[in-house]
């Protein structure tokens, strides 16, 4: 029986993990990737890919699916459908549903109603505490064994120090990554925004920007004590940047993700009161941002992640400090991480590193992630000089809250092969 598959022509082929960038012939099927190979069997489709990159299939460290319990907002199947458009293959998700994903069957149920669907490869971050209520500690063994990646509370963080260090004992025991919404909650009161100018204009409440490094600089110091791998959760300000460079430098198996809308956006963009740009890290200052973009440069930011979090029209539509935090992020991530490419910040490479390759590595899952010589068979098609208009209507997904709706960008995913197969295609 042939093996089929599709098979990529003349594309820029970029592949950080292989050191990879030169115009190749791909061959993605079931079995795996081949470049330039010699034999082709079965009867591929065939792409030209004149003026394309072909990529890996990226990888989101932090999804909300809302399944279960949301599916008004969005379920595996339709976060998958905005996925494969964003030439995303792999995503972790969140565990605040409804229940929260802190048993085993529940962590299990992630990835089989994946598969019952034909989603994109779901990993589960699975919950620090029972119910992410931060009183009492999960079995994080027997989640790994249900296949949980990662350990997080996502939205709330684990605020007392006791349960965190105990978290970070067990996540070492089991070589588990935490994965740590850093945010003191006794500092920022949740407030909608950050303390700024603008929140003083708007008449809105403020919470200020250190509250994140407070949490990351305390995180730490238990990491340094303990040896746990710790990931900083969509990291918005230049304390907590400092602060995870300074760790890295000291050989503390610390990482961290920064999100589009924190590289792109400042909290000037909130004052419209538009509750699209209500998110929690809150957008940050102009000098934060420069942060974010300077550790993009120096390797000290390992991935993009988009922190998709989608809500309904009618919840976003009660106004700034009524709205739920959030907004999605999988069908525009990479064309925003393009922008630093155009403007001469970032390499090409680089660009693709921080999604595919760094959030690999976060997950210690090279082997099967991130790379054309992985078992993965999931190939993005880019073409990075078209321009397009974002616009809510021809989202993939079920929520539109969109912080980028209008914004024209350069460079886009034409098409997304995944497991061998063309999953996503506008060419």
């Amino acid at each position: 029986m042939g093996q089929g598959g599709v098979m990529i022509q003349g594309a820029r082929c970029i592949d950080p993990l292989q050191g990879l960038d030169q115009i190749a012939d791909l061959w993605v099927h079931s079995g795996g990737i081949e470049i330039n190979p010699e034999q082709v069997d079965g009867d591929p489709e065939r792409i030209d890919g004149t003026g394309l990159w072909a990529i890996p299939g990226l990888i989101d460290l932090q999804v909300h699916f809302r399944q279960p319990g949301f599916e008004y907002k969005e379920t595996i199947e339709s976060g998958s459908a905005a996925a494969l458009a964003g030439g995303i293959t792999t995503v972790v998700v969140m565990p605040n549903t409804r229940p929260a994903l802190d048993t085993p069957d529940r962590v299990a149920y992630e990835s089989e109603e994946s598969e019952r669907v034909d989603g994109v490869r779901v990993l589960v971050a699975a919950a620090a505490t029972n119910g992410i209520e931060g009183k009492a500690l999960t079995h994080h063994g027997s989640l790994k064994g249900a296949g949980a990646v990662a350990i997080t509370d996502d939205g709330m963080p684990v605020m007392d120090p006791v349960l965190m260090e105990g978290s970070l004992q067990q996540c070492k025991e089991h070589d588990l990554l935490f994965m740590q919404h850093a945010e003191n909650i006794d500092m920022t009161g949740h407030a909608p925004m950050t303390l700024s100018p603008v929140s003083e204009e708007i008449g809105v409440r403020g919470q200020p920007a250190d509250a994140e490094g407070d949490m990351v600089e305390r995180d730490i110091a238990l990491v340094e004590k303990i040896g746990a791998r710790y990931h900083v959760l969509h990291t918005t300000t230049g304390r907590s940047i400092h602060a995870v460079r300074d760790a890295k430098k000291r050989g503390l198996p610390v990482s961290c993700e920064v999100s589009p809308h924190h590289l792109l956006l400042t909290y000037d963009a909130c004052s419209t009161a538009d509750p699209n740009t209500k998110m929690n890290p809150p957008l940050r200052s102009e000098s934060d941002r420069q942060a974010l973009i300077h550790a993009l440069v120096d390797g000290t930011a390992d991935a993009v992640a988009t922190d998709h979090a989608p809500h309904s029209a009618s919840e976003k539509a009660q106004g700034f400090v009524d709205a739920p935090f959030g907004v999605i992020g999988l069908e525009t991530a990479f064309s925003a991480v393009l922008e630093f490419v155009h403007d001469g910040t970032i390499s090409a490479n680089r660009a693709v590193e921080l999604m595919t390759a760094g959030p690999a590595r976060v997950l210690k899952m090279t082997d099967t992630l991130g790379s054309f010589s992985s078992t993965a068979a999931d190939v993005a098609l880019i073409n990075p000089n078209q321009e397009w208009v974002v616009e809510a209507d021809a989202f993939k997904g079920r929520s539109k809250n969109s912080a980028f709706i209008g914004r024209t960008f350069k460079g886009r995913v034409v098409a997304t092969v995944m497991r061998g197969a063309l999953r996503y295609s506008i060419l």
